[in-house]
């Protein structure tokens, strides 16, 4: 059946080093577009910090964000659905993440809201502290509290990452909540009910796709509700062994153009 969508992953999926967007990855974007196919970027950011290479690209009609938590149409940036942790539960829980010695952030309004003060381990992993400067403030619990406004997402980097399931258990034991990962040292907080299956539901739905129309490449484990949802599931080769267990297809790793490379297969009918 032909493929009417494609969802893509960003970091470890279409982008190299969180920032860039080769070449052949963009002509192969632009190739789907020109065929008719929707092509939606699907990821754990914000859409604020979603890269200038990603959002230039003409064409990109929807940006499913926040882990599916917040979809903005690609013309007007308008939020067509949201699905949102209450403000009151989210400074609950940023309470709890302050006692395991994590670097957090929340995702408010389709931007993220970070700490002034980036962790030198931080600045160690990610080569500098723009990610952390943009949108600062003091103390996240305190400023959610004061704006009152319902959260899209938190994440959270744990420099203990042993800690990491009896965070999780703490979290989930206490709120509502969805909790996943886009690396074996963080965790992201959702509403119980969103995640980027969820969210790539109801762009279909809005759209009259069907699942079976749908084409998905990731690499971590906020992907895996894509995967169940699409009826095409391709994984990078650098993706998480779970959903290469469970992904229909497996391309390159994104160092070797593997979400160009799958893109380019799924245009041309050799994988639907």
């Amino acid at each position: 059946m032909a493929v009417k969508l494609i969802a893509l992953d960003l970091d470890g999926t279409i982008l190299r080093g969180h920032k860039e967007v080769t070449k052949r990855t963009r002509e192969a974007m632009w190739a789907a577009l020109e065929s008719g196919i929707f092509v939606v970027p699907a990821t754990g950011r914000s859409y604020t910090d979603i890269p200038d290479a990603v959002r230039g690209i003409p064409g990109l009609s929807f940006f499913l964000t926040s882990n599916g938590a917040n979809i903005l149409d690609g013309r007007g940036l308008n939020s067509i659905y949201t699905d949102l942790i209450p403000w009151k539960q989210a400074v609950q829980a940023l309470h709890i993440i302050e006692e395991y010695g994590t670097q957090p952030s929340v995702h408010m309004n389709g931007s993220s809201i970070n700490l002034k003060t980036a962790d030198p381990r931080i600045i160690a992993r990610y080569g500098n502290t723009d990610y952390f400067t943009r949108g600062s403030v003091e103390n996240l619990a305190d400023y959610v509290a004061e704006q009152k406004t319902d959260v899209e997402k938190i994440f959270a980097v744990l420099f203990e990452p042993q800690r990491k399931t009896e965070l999780t258990a703490r979290i989930t034991s206490e709120f509502p909540m969805a909790v996943s990962a886009s690396g074996p040292d963080n965790v992201e907080l959702n509403s119980q009910t969103a995640s980027k299956g969820r969210g790539l539901s109801v762009l279909c739905g809005k759209l009259g796709i069907r699942a079976e129309e749908t084409a998905v490449v990731g690499d971590s484990i906020n992907d895996i509700s894509m995967f169940e949802f699409a009826g095409c599931s391709v994984v990078m080769g650098n993706g998480e062994n779970c959903l290469k267990a469970m992904a229909r297809y497996e391309t390159d790793t994104c160092w070797e153009d593997g979400a160009a490379k799958a893109i380019e297969k799924i245009v041309s009918g050799t994988w639907s």
